[in-house]
């Protein structure tokens, strides 16, 4: 999501330029003339233009707010993949799968059971015999398990808050249907000024 947040506020930094400049600068106009003034440049409603110049402003506020939420859920990203680093580095399996994306949690959890036994097992003697495994190999292993099991369960120092997802989610739905104005009325406008 984040990927797509960064495409779409480039697409709309690209597409506003100068407008919102523009259209501060067009509002004050608007606000500073007469009725009759207007009338002369053939502006009939005030309110309305006002309105519909302010399109442009509601992108950018648009624009802003995602890249906001977007770099906000990017360092929570970067926190959660530390802290993730360091059980990785002591043993846990990866969340990532072949195609290099995040495992479902069916997945990682079947993933971490196969894990578990393979630790478990990997105490136990190689040879052909079987052996109990010494006391020193079951403590090590048993401390590894225990500590990412501790690790895992404060893995988010804070809960991870879906309404700010939603709320990015949201906020990137409303900034691609979010239409600005005709090149054309637009440029008939500035000319105004």
């Amino acid at each position: 999501m984040i990927a797509v947040a960064q495409v779409e506020i480039q697409k709309a930094r690209n597409l506003l330029g100068q407008m919102p400049e523009q259209a501060n600068g067009l509002i004050h106009f608007l606000n500073t003339k007469t009725s009759e003034e207007l009338a002369s440049l053939d502006i009939k409603d005030r309110i309305g233009t006002i309105l519909t110049i302010k399109r442009v402003l509601t992108m950018r506020t648009l624009m802003q707010n995602l890249e906001r939420k977007s770099q906000d859920m990017q360092v929570e990203v970067n926190s959660f993949v530390e802290r993730f680093a360091v059980l990785h580095e002591r043993g846990l399996p990866s969340l990532l799968g072949n195609n290099e994306c995040l495992l479902r949690q069916v997945e990682y959890t079947h993933r971490l059971n196969k894990h578990v036994v393979d630790q478990i097992n990997a105490s136990s003697s190689t040879s052909a015999e079987k052996t109990l495994p010494s006391s020193q190999t079951l403590y090590n292993n048993l401390e590894n398990l225990f500590y990412i099991e501790h690790e895992v369960k404060h893995l988010f120092s804070v809960q991870p808050n879906f309404y700010r997802y939603t709320d990015a989610d949201e906020t990137l739905r409303k900034l691609q249907r979010h239409q600005l104005l005709e090149q054309q009325w637009w440029q008939s406008m500035l000319e105004i000024l």
